[in-house]
């Protein structure tokens, strides 16, 4: 988010500038894989606008929490994130036999 409070972010979706004031989400940093189809949009400001009515929103998500479910903490809780691109902690599934 620092980024986006010093006014130097622009949104990957729409490239225009993303304003201190304006309703805003950072993605994580979560691609090393320049090969990866999503790899442009890690790490990046966004319009929530934008990044609710892009049409890979879903498959982003997707992606993301497909990864993280790996990333699992001491606590046994892993990063997830939601539809609205908010990553908020969550249980690790029971495992299925």
């Amino acid at each position: 988010m620092g980024r986006i409070e010093a006014g130097r972010a622009y949104c990957a979706l729409c490239s225009e500038v993303v304003r201190p004031d304006d309703d805003a989400l950072v993605t994580p940093d979560f691609l090393a894989d320049e090969t990866d189809p999503f790899w442009l949009f890690s790490d990046v400001a966004m319009h929530q606008a934008c990044f609710l009515v892009w049409d890979r929103r879903k498959k982003f998500v997707a992606h993301y929490n497909r990864l993280a479910r790996r990333w699992l903490g001491p606590d046994g809780l892993h990063p997830h994130m939601t539809s609205e691109g908010k990553v908020v902690d969550r249980g690790a599934e029971p495992r299925r036999r």
